[in-house]
Formats: C-alpha cells, structure tokens, sequence
C-alpha cells in the first residue's frame, strides 16, 4: 500500500510555524499596530516613516506568513494580505501577496500527491467540476482566482489531471494576481481612508462572491443535465 504523510501532523507543523511568525511580525511591527489602534492624520505620517524603515526581513516574514496560510486547509491569509497592502501600499503590497499565494500553492501542489484527501474532499462537486472541465487549465485558473473554493482542492485536480510544471506555473500566477492585487489595493485604501478606493475593493470582492456562486449553479445544472440524460 502506498505510504501517506501524516496530515494532522503536517497542519500542526504548519500552525506553529504560523504562529511563530505571527510572533516576530508582532514583535517587529508593535509600534506601528499601536498607532494603527489610533488613527490620526499625525500617527499617519509616523506610521508611514515607521514602516519604510523596515526591510527586506519583515516582508519575507509576511510572505512565508500568506504562503503558510494559504497552504493550511481552511484558513485564510486575506487578513494578512490587506495588512500587507496597509503597510506597504498596492504595488509592493501586491508582490508580497502574489509571491506568498504562488509559494504556498506551490507547497501544496508538491505534497498533496503524498497527503491522503479526506473521502468528503474526494467526492466534492466542486472538484469533480474542475476535473470535468472541457479547458481544464482555464477552469483550473479560474479556481485559484475564488479565494472560497478551497486551494487544496485546485491543486489536487492539478495532479490529477496531471499539469505539468509548466503549465502550472503560469496558472497559479493568473490566478491567484487578482485577489493578491484586491486585498493589497484595499489594504492601502483602508491607510489612507479613501472610501472610493475602500468602496471599489469591497466592490471587486463581491464579484469575486458572485463568481463563486455563479460556479456553484453551473455545478448544480450540469449534474441535473446527466440526472436527466
């Protein structure tokens, strides 16, 4: 029989490790999250000075942070990423998030060939969606664009059907740009308290909503089309 990691174990490696993480983030960034606690347009220009003067360590910290999370079974990193964006602004904020997502999917898609999926996750009609699509690499690219639809699931449909390396890369990096852009984007609108800019990425993520949902319904006519059939 073939010899599968110890998935509680790899998770409870992965929330330490998170957690200590979240440690030094906390320990470095102390001073900024207090004046973030009081927002005035004063605490604002230091704030700004404060996080300038961090460097290149800190945004590798909150990069293996959003990899870490992204590659944990329901947990979310958005959290995370629109932290990243209040720090940093969208366009450096959006590179910190788009390499942790791409890392961390990564992670996932090298090990889940030696993780036994639980019977529930194998039978799901959102994987067997992706697994019947007539363009999978589309279908695949859209999955890891809706931040609901589980990632795990897209990268054990990826080695299902067989994707290879460099067909996965580009894939993973279309898909996971526009929510890594959306969090970073809001992030910094959220910094500035530009209700337009906050408005727009409450906007662009209600689309994101209601793309899931749109997937849900094709899911659910297209098993009513082969009941009937």
């Amino acid at each position: 029989m073939k010899k599968y990691l110890n998935k509680p174990t790899l998770i409870g490696a992965g929330i330490i490790a998170a957690l200590l993480i979240l440690f030094l983030i906390y320990r470095d960034y102390r001073p900024e999250i207090a004046l973030l606690l009081n927002p005035t347009h004063h605490n604002q220009q230091i704030l700004l000075k404060l996080i300038r003067s961090h460097g290149a360590w800190d945004m590798l910290l909150l990069l293996i942070l959003i990899a870490i999370f992204n590659a944990i079974p329901g947990m979310s990193n958005s959290v995370v990423c629109i932290f990243a964006g209040l720090c940093y602004g969208p366009a450096v904020g959006f590179l910190i998030n788009w390499c942790g997502n791409i890392l961390g999917n990564c992670a996932v898609k090298n090990l889940i060939a030696k993780i036994d999926l639980s019977k529930r996750a194998k039978k799901s009609k959102l994987l067997g969606y992706l697994l019947n699509q007539k363009h999978p690499l589309i279908g695949l690219t859209i999955g890891y664009m809706i931040p609901i639809i589980p990632s795990v699931l897209v990268n054990f449909a990826c080695t299902r059907l067989k994707v290879s390396r460099k067909q996965f890369l580009p894939m993973v990096a279309i898909g996971m740009a526009p929510t890594s852009f959306i969090y970073a984007f809001g992030g910094d609108a959220i910094f500035k308290g530009d209700s337009k800019r906050i408005i727009a990425a409450v906007i662009a993520i209600v689309i994101v909503l209601l793309c899931y949902f749109l997937v849900k319904k094709m899911i659910k006519s297209n098993k009513m089309k082969r009941q009937a059939a």
